[in-house]
């Protein structure tokens, strides 16, 4: 590389570095959220890190060890401190963004590009393209939302195989970077099993850009991968092996809300306007409904477009390609439980910006544009990385706290369950009572069959000192779930203030039998015993609690109390 290369490179890296550090600079205090506090909070492995060792732990793949591992590494040294996992996070996202230059740098020297302004302008091309990358709003899911560092870490290792894998199809070094390539393949599916994908992109690689001497395609390693590809579909189909997430929707199903959703993804790709965490996405009646038809139109029409383009117009082709090849596991005939979220896009963007960047310098050659608006180009790149920078800062500010986060959502899915259940769990949590019961309330209009929302209403009609209305909401979750503990314990406790003792027994008792070891039962079932003058199984009962919970104040407070006056009437009556 000559010194000219070297200086450009140094500068785009350092730019790039900088443009990320500006756009995430309002994110390093943002909130654990959403499935952070189950991933996190409540995972053994990310709070013990020794247990990384077991190997068997590392090479199943829906453990995610390699990202598991980069939490615990966070957890052992800066416990729950925000920064230092946003941090790390960040890193990832930059170095995934740098790997983006470097990937789109060697597409773009390849042989098969012979377009004149793309090779003219191809350091601009190469440079924009991971820019793009990098600031993009649409990327603050996977790049703030800590817990989804999976997506980008994954994404940084397929990136990685892939520049190793166009390495060795170059001859450079080819058993050493194979070697590379193989590592960092397995690192990616580890990481997320999206990343499966691979060969999809590997296959993109040798139609667009890998060529032999002769400047052509190598058919056996194509048709090699489509073999297989196909093959494998073939026999999962017959065996009904095909992954799926949920049983709750039919792939046929799934497949027609998907030509509803990734339009949504297109449009938020272009104009990233209405971003949410949890879009509200109806399952459409049907096939032959406006929405499915007017998307099968639009990626039909993408497709067509693609393929009319691949000979004169290789990039942008290239760039539509890889968009849907990347959407192709979570946005075909493989059904999740959620049918959008916008971290499904963090490796499509690579795509976007490559359709973005070389279309702008297509017009620009076709239309003359630079003799009417000098470095026409390099100004509308600027403009759209700096708008995207700031969409990006701004879109932060929504994930500040786990309040302004579902705020934003149920703004934009009103009559969803999850966004009014979850901003009431956050406006409880910051003991707004009020406001949180008018969301739970929401919630069960929408959904009347969640128990777990009924207890939760039960609860602050309790701690707002109506009882009536509490034991009937306490009653309905009771009704949909017999066997909830909490609920039955709950309701319990109001029958024990209530001194309607015999009703309070059988729902203590009732919730130990789904759950023994359930610790407040146990407790609150031995104030009832020393209530109604059962002294022996009270002392019986807080022995349990005790057992189960040695730092048990309470229990061992009133274990010992009872004990003593017991054991003073003994020598009293002995006397």
């Amino acid at each position: 590389m000559d010194k000219k290369n070297r200086s450009f490179y140094l500068f785009s890296i350092l730019l790039l570095i900088i443009a990320t550090l500006i756009s995430y600079s309002n994110s390093f205090d943002c909130s654990f959220q959403f499935d952070d506090v189950h991933s996190i909070f409540q995972n053994s492995y990310v709070r013990d890190i020794s247990k990384f060792s077991d190997l068997n732990y590392w090479f199943n793949f829906y453990n995610r060890a390699p990202a598991q591992f980069t939490l615990a590494l966070n957890y052992k040294y800066g416990q729950l401190d925000v920064f230092g996992y946003h941090v790390v996070n960040l890193i990832i996202h930059a170095l995934s963004s740098i790997l983006v230059f470097v990937l789109t740098g060697l597409l773009l020297r390849s042989i098969s590009i012979k377009q004149r302004y793309i090779i003219n302008n191809r350091k601009y091309i190469q440079l924009f393209t991971a820019l793009i990358f990098a600031v993009h709003p649409i990327q603050t899911q996977s790049v703030t939302y800590i817990i989804q560092r999976m997506e980008s870490l994954s994404g940084m290792f397929y990136l990685g195989a892939l520049i190793f894998y166009f390495f060795a199809r170059s001859n450079r070094k080819k058993t050493l970077n194979f070697l590379l390539f193989g590592l960092f393949a397995l690192l990616a599916v580890l990481t997320k099993q999206t990343s499966f994908s691979l060969p999809l992109s590997i296959m993109l690689l040798e139609i667009f850009f890998i060529r032999g001497i002769e400047d052509k395609i190598s058919r056996k390693v194509v048709y090699s991968i489509v073999g297989i590809l196909s093959g494998t579909a073939l026999v999962m189909l017959i065996k009904n092996t095909l992954p799926r997430e949920t049983y709750d929707i039919s792939r046929l199903d799934y497949f027609t809300a998907q030509l509803t959703v990734i339009p949504k993804y297109i449009f938020l790709s272009f104009i990233p306007v209405g971003q949410n965490l949890d879009h509200d996405i109806l399952m459409p009646e049907g096939f032959f409904t406006a929405k499915v038809l007017g998307g099968s139109v639009l990626i039909a029409g993408l497709f067509v477009i693609s393929v009319f383009l691949y000979k004169k117009e290789k990039m942008i082709s290239f760039g539509i390609f890889w968009f849907f090849a990347l959407l192709a596991l979570r946005s075909s005939i493989l059904p999740i439980g959620d049918l959008m979220y916008e971290h499904r896009l963090y490796m499509s963007i690579f795509g976007y910006g490559l359709l973005i960047t070389s279309t702008v310098f297509y017009l620009n050659e076709k239309f003359k544009l630079n003799r009417t608006i000098k470095l026409f180009p390099l100004i509308i790149l600027s403009v759209i990385t700096v708008a995207y920078s700031v969409s990006t800062f701004q879109r932060n500010k929504v994930w500040k706290t786990d309040i302004s986060l579902w705020a934003d959502s149920v703004k934009k899915s009103p009559d969803k369950f999850r966004p009014n259940y979850n901003i009431a769990e956050a406006l409880k949590r910051n003991r707004h009572i009020d406001k949180a019961l008018n969301f739970y309330l929401k919630a069960n209009s929408i959904e009347p069959n969640s128990y777990g929302t009924c207890n939760n209403i039960g609860n602050i009609y309790y701690e707002k000192n109506n009882v009536e209305k509490a034991k009937e909401f306490y009653r309905k979750a009771i009704n949909i779930n017999p066997d909830y503990t909490k609920t039955l314990n709950n309701l319990a406790n109001i029958y024990l203030t209530e001194k309607n003792y015999p009703e309070a027994e059988k729902l203590y008792l009732k919730a130990l039998s789904v759950d023994e070891k359930y610790i407040d039962a146990l407790f609150n079932l031995g104030n009832l015993y020393y209530l109604t003058g059962r002294n022996e199984e009270a002392l019986d009962t807080y022995e349990k609690v005790i057992l189960l919970k040695p730092d048990h104040k309470a229990a061992q407070e009133n274990y010992d109390t009872l004990n003593k006056i017991m054991k003073d009437k003994v020598i009293e009556n002995g006397k």
